[in-house]
This record gives C-alpha cells, sequence and structure tokens, in this order.
C-alpha cells in the first residue's frame, strides 16, 4: 500500500513490462469505445455535450456482460492512521487545500492571519463534491471520451469548524465573518500534466462563492411573503448558500450545488411571534435557542427573533444552479425544485420527451426520496433555451410498496388525488398550510408528510445511470447512510426524537420493506427500476441492493448483512455508505461517512461489480481509506478512468485545535486541511483494473 505523495506516474516501465504504448488504457479508449456506451455519473453525473464531469461509462446489457473488467486491486487493509492510504501501484497527490489561493498574488495561507475578505479569495473549508467541465464549452461532442487537459473545478463546503480553523476560537465578529466566506463553492481551473494533477491561480474561470454571495431566487416560491425580508422586500435576491452537499450537474453545462442542513445557522425560534412561522422552522429543526455558531450575534439575518431574521431560513434548503462557464453570473436558487435538506441532483433526460428529470434526498433520518420532472424539454443545440428548465415543473416523492412496487407522488395542489391531501393539511389552528403552490415548496417535508411518503434511513446520494447526452436507460440508486432510530418490525412506537417529531407528526419508527433493519447503524443500498425504463414515470419497482456492515457479523448482530436469509454482501466490512460512483467496467464505487462509527478503522472508498444477479452477494473491495476523523467524500473518475478525485471532508473531527490538533495534522504535517485528492495509477493505467 502507498500513501500520498508518491513518485509521478511512470511510464518508462510500460516496455519492462510488456505493453506497448497503443495498448494503454486511454489509447485503447481512444480506438474503440463508440457513442453507444453508457456513461455513469457520480454526485456529479455523467459528462454529456456540454458538461464532462463523467465518473465513468457504464454498459448496460449484455453489452455490459461483455465489457465487464475484473476489480483487479489488492484491497488495503482497515487502517486507522492519520494518512491517504491506496493499494499498490496507486499513487495520490493534493490537487488543492482548505487556503490554497485562488488568485495570483495572494500570500501563503496562514491560520493566525484570516479574514473575511482573504478567505473570500481561496479555496474554502470542508471540502464535499467535485465536478469538472472542459474549459471550452461541448469539448466532449468534439473530442469524444479521452480525458480534455483542462478543465473547470467546482468543489461545494459543507460547513465550518471554527475549533479545526482559528488556533484561538472564541467566535469573534471576525472568525464568524471568516466562516460565512469559507462556506459556498469553489471554482478552479484543473490541469493534469506529466500524470499529476494541479490547479492554475490565472485562469479567468476561478471563483469563489461564498455564504455572501448575492443569489437570485427563481421559480413558483420567489417573491413569496415569507422570502421577503427587509433587506430584500422582493423576495427575489438573498445572500449567500450554506452547507452545500453534493449536488449534480446538466446537460447544459451547469453545475447544481445541494443545501442540506441549514438550520444550523440560525437561532432563537422561539422568540417568534407568529406560531405558524414558528412551527414551519421547527419542521426544519431550527434551534428554538441559541445556535452552537453563534452567528446571530454578529450577523442580524441569523435571528429569528429580529425582524431581519425571522424569515431568512426560508431563502435556504433549495438547489442552486451556477454557470461555470461565466464567472459574472448570478447563482439561481431553483425553487421548483422543493425546499428540504438537500443531498445530490442528479440529472436524466428521457428519450423521446427530452424531458429533465432530477433526482434527490433529504438527508436526514426518517425523511423521503424526490425527484423533479420538468414541463419543458431540453435542446440540445440551444444552451441559452435550457437555462431555465429547472424553474417549472412536477415534484415528487416517493412511496415504496411491501411488494417491490412504488409510487412518485405528485406535490402538486392541482393534481386530482394529491390535491385534496395537501389542502387538508392545516396547522394548528386550522388554517390551511398549503394555500397555493409556493407553499407546496417552500414546506416540502411537510407535503411528503400529507401524501404519505415513506420515512428513509436517511437517504444521500441518489444516482442514475445515463449516456453521454444524458439519456437515461430507468435505472437508479439510492444510498440510506444510517438510521440507529430505527426500530424493529415489531414495534409499535413512533419517531419520538427530533424536533420533527414534536409538531404533530406521527411517524411509525418500525422497519419495513424498504428499510429493514432496526435500528440500521450500517445503512444500505436499493435499486429503483422506472416504469417502462422512462425517467419521467409515476410508478417503479425496487430491491435492496445491499446492506452495508459485516458480512462475518452473526445474523442476529445489529450490523449483520443478511436479507432473506442470505447474505447481501461479501469482502470487506464497511459501514454509513454516503455517495455512489460508476466506472466503464460497470462496478459501483461506494464512499463512506460513519463507518468508525460502527468499526475501528477510517472512512473511506469501496468498489463492487453491478453485474451480480439479484439475490447473489455482491463482492466488495476496500480500494482506499482517507486521513482520521475525515469522511471521504466525491467520489470523482475521470472519462476515461485513469484518475479518481477524492475531497477529504474533515480530517481531525472529532479533536478540537489546529496546531494542536492530536487526531490529525494530514496532509502536510502542520495542522488538519481539508482537500481534494486526485488518484491515478503509476503506470497510467484505469482505476480499479
Amino acid at each position: 500500500m502507498s500513501q500520498i505523495d508518491v513518485p509521478e506516474i511512470d511510464r518508462d516501465n510500460l516496455e519492462e513490462r510488456g505493453i506497448g504504448a497503443d495498448k494503454t488504457f486511454d489509447k485503447v479508449l481512444e480506438a474503440s469505445v463508440g457513442r453507444r456506451h453508457f456513461l455513469r455519473g457520480s454526485a456529479a453525473t455523467a459528462a454529456a455535450t456540454a458538461a464532462l464531469s463523467a465518473p465513468g461509462i457504464f454498459l448496460t446489457g449484455s453489452e455490459a456482460e461483455a465489457s465487464t473488467v475484473a476489480l483487479s486491486f489488492t484491497s488495503v487493509g482497515e487502517d486507522a492512521g492519520d494518512r491517504f492510504v491506496v493499494p499498490q501501484g496507486y499513487e495520490a497527490n493534493v490537487l488543492i487545500r482548505w487556503g490554497d489561493p485562488l488568485f495570483p498574488g495572494m500570500a501563503p495561507f496562514d491560520p493566525n492571519s484570516q479574514s473575511a475578505a482573504d478567505q473570500a479569495r481561496r479555496f474554502g473549508f470542508n471540502c464535499d463534491m467535485v465536478a469538472v467541465f472542459p474549459e471550452r464549452y461541448g469539448a466532449p461532442a468534439k473530442i469524444g471520451r479521452l480525458p480534455y487537459p483542462s478543465y473547470i473545478m467546482c468543489v461545494n463546503h459543507e460547513y465550518t469548524s471554527g475549533p479545526q480553523m482559528f488556533p484561538n476560537y472564541t467566535q469573534s465578529e471576525q472568525q464568524v465573518l471568516t466562516e460565512i466566506e469559507a462556506h459556498g463553492v469553489s471554482i478552479l481551473n484543473a490541469r493534469v500534466l506529466n500524470g499529476r494533477w494541479s490547479y492554475d491561480v490565472t485562469s479567468p474561470f476561478n471563483r469563489r462563492l461564498t455564504g455572501s454571495t448575492p443569489m437570485q431566487i427563481t421559480g413558483p416560491a420567489a417573491g413569496h411573503a415569507k422570502l421577503r425580508t427587509p433587506a430584500d422586500p422582493t423576495g427575489t435576491r438573498v445572500l449567500g448558500t450554506l452547507n452545500n452537499c453534493a449536488g449534480g450537474f446538466t446537460p447544459w453545462g451547469t453545475y447544481l450545488t445541494a443545501e442540506e442542513n441549514f438550520d444550523q445557522y440560525f437561532a432563537n425560534r422561539s422568540r417568534i411571534t407568529d406560531a405558524r412561522v414558528a412551527l414551519d422552522h421547527q419542521d426544519y429543526t431550527v434551534p428554538s435557542g441559541n445556535s452552537a455558531r453563534r452567528w446571530e450575534n454578529v450577523v442580524a439575518r441569523f435571528d429569528c427573533g429580529r425582524p431581519e431574521g425571522v424569515n431568512e431560513p426560508y431563502r435556504f434548503g433549495w438547489m442552486v444552479e451556477v454557470d461555470p462557464y461565466d464567472p459574472t453570473s448570478m447563482p439561481k436558487k431553483r425553487t421548483s425544485m422543493g425546499r428540504f435538506k438537500h443531498e445530490a441532483a442528479t440529472i436524466a433526460l428521457t428519450r423521446g420527451s427530452n424531458r429533465v428529470t432530477a433526482y434527490s434526498g433529504c438527508d436526514t433520518t426518517f425523511e423521503y426520496v424526490y425527484k423533479f420532472v420538468s414541463t419543458g424539454t431540453y435542446n440540445a443545440t440551444n444552451r441559452a433555451a435550457n437555462m431555465d428548465l429547472l424553474d417549472a415543473g412536477t415534484l415528487y416523492v416517493a412511496r415504496f410498496n411491501a411488494d417491490g412496487t412504488g409510487v412518485w407522488l405528485p406535490l402538486d395542489l392541482n393534481d386530482p388525488v394529491s390535491g385534496p391531501l395537501l389542502a387538508a393539511s392545516t396547522y394548528p389552528d386550522g388554517t390551511r398550510r398549503f394555500q397555493t403552490q409556493a407553499d407546496v415548496m417552500i414546506n416540502t417535508r411537510r407535503a411528503g408528510d400529507a401524501l404519505g411518503a415513506t420515512p428513509m434511513d436517511r437517504p444521500e446520494d441518489l444516482e442514475a445511470p445515463v449516456d453521454m447526452d444524458f439519456y437515461g436507460n430507468g435505472k437508479m440508486f439510492i444510498v440510506l447512510t444510517n438510521n440507529s432510530g430505527r426500530q424493529a418490525a415489531t414495534s409499535t412506537a413512533n419517531v419520538t426524537s427530533g424536533a420533527r417529531a414534536g409538531v404533530g407528526r406521527a411517524i411509525p419508527a418500525r422497519a419495513d420493506a424498504a428499510n429493514p433493519r432496526g435500528p440500521n447503524r450500517t445503512g444500505h443500498i436499493i435499486e429503483v427500476t422506472e416504469a417502462r425504463n422512462d425517467h419521467t414515470a409515476t410508478s417503479f419497482t425496487w430491491r435492496i441492493f445491499l446492506l452495508a456492515g459485516d458480512p462475518a457479523a452473526a445474523a442476529t448482530a445489529v450490523d449483520n448483512v443478511r436479507l432473506n436469509g442470505a447474505s447481501s454482501f461479501t469482502g470487506d466490512r464497511f459501514g454509513s455508505p454516503d455517495n455512489i460512483a460508476f466506472d466503464i467496467g460497470g462496478n459501483m464505487w461506494i464512499a463512506t461517512d460513519g463507518t468508525p462509527n460502527s468499526y475501528p478503522f477510517n472512512d473511506g472508498l469501496y468498489a463492487a461489480p453491478l453485474s451480480v444477479p439479484a439475490g447473489q452477494p455482491v463482492p466488495v473491495k476496500r480500494f482506499l481509506t482517507v486521513p482520521a476523523g475525515a469522511e471521504c467524500c466525491g467520489p470523482l473518475l475521470t472519462p476515461d478512468n485513469s484518475s479518481l478525485f477524492i475531497a477529504v471532508q474533515h480530517p481531525g473531527e472529532d479533536v478540537s485545535g489546529v496546531f494542536t490538533n492530536t487526531q490529525s495534522k494530514w496532509p502536510d504535517g502542520e495542522y488538519p486541511r481539508p482537500s481534494v485528492v486526485a488518484v491515478r495509477r503509476t503506470d497510467g493505467g484505469r482505476i480499479g483494473s
């Protein structure tokens, strides 16, 4: 096993190994891969005519069987050290780390000398989703599947942790304002040279979006009274995006970044005088008193007890669309896609209709799975015509039936079935909760309650296989990270934990067919097949792809992986799957967030073939592990699968301190710094094979 910063790719040894230059993977790919092969994405899905963020090519049917490439790497061991571990024959290098400058003329980063203005020009904290776009718009359609030499990379930043950022953290005004600027998205120009990835500080595409960047609110909720504030009486302009976790990208070359746990930035719900507004914010777990961050002491809009802040939480929890090709463009919060704790925004087109489907989950235990279907249609020859497709459409929430079928329930007041159910939802004082479609979008969680959607075990990533033009094959995978609050199937109790349980929400805590373990401490993955393989369909079938845990665990153990009496997977144990990607050989790559809560080793990345027949155990191999205290985010494979990007989030998270952190000093041996890492084979071949 090798660690970070081993020697760069050595192509000179190809001849010694009996491999001709024309037999390297990129050359074989150039000669043989046709347009009919399927691309597959991670949190940023596949490359298309306009945008390239493809983690890989996914082959389906007999074509997949003929093209399956075995996972030949040797699994790395269970590792609890402060290091980034990859298999023998691979190398890893840090591409960019928290505090690295994005613009020329900046001094080296110094944790002792931070300011908001300075942080707004540097790579943000706690990187999460990685996406790449060809520097030349539309390049994938011109150059096929070969790696383009220069990309625009988008990386979002989920949250900050003051004790890991500042040597003397006191929640001072300067520190709070700096934290706000460390959120959002970093956009940079990344390129590979002589086998190693780096970035260009002089690129005109470099940009920072932060917690204070002006953004436009669009769609049905734009201008709604609940989105208006003293600073924005129109309800159409908001400062910043917060808690961005995963996302996606579109066929027209835009980046989608998901606002997830935004509630933690707000405070003093108990001081709100409008009872209905207070209940709305309780549905999204806004704190009744002080926030842990104390931002409300510095910036009035984070204090719900003040006029500046009472409506501010309504302005977060949306999907944000960004044009990486235009550094002057204003990001847009697309309210048609609903408001909840978003994770993922996987796009799939339906052939024939050209309508756009976007899949997303609400990343909280006992919450729901959603999809958005556009009213308009995608135009492959007119980028401008697509730029507002996400402003109009139907948002659906999923119900999973015990017989392996399911339905997508339209969150639409005008629907003859859903409409009356939504209209019947009231506040305790008898007032209708949903008087307009905008109300449905603003409190999407409650709308899901009203329709009887299935509460899931913390739905995080949702991924749909699509081809290079973004057309899907009807498949979609749901990653359910864990749910320790889930009870046995025989339980008659309702969910009692969390603020959502205290506002008249009667949700059974017992296990069900789609969430079969109680408690579910290690998570699982579900495969969905849309009716007629149509991503706009309103019905589907589903099956559990695997239960995460320990294949060696006893049948009575909480982490056993048996399904209907048989093991769902074999190989290396893992817990808490978070994000997934697919490679060109038809393999799934699984990133984890929380394995150390179940096992005494770090989070990492695992690989498993998709070609295993239903009912047979899936073989799983551990490909890499991240440093102590860190979460493995991403992952993202380049289109030829010769490079893999991993966002290493919160190394050393379990211990306070910067220079005094005793859990991690990765990656440079000084203090922990969240970073994006590039992994390559030392012989230049395909990752995993």
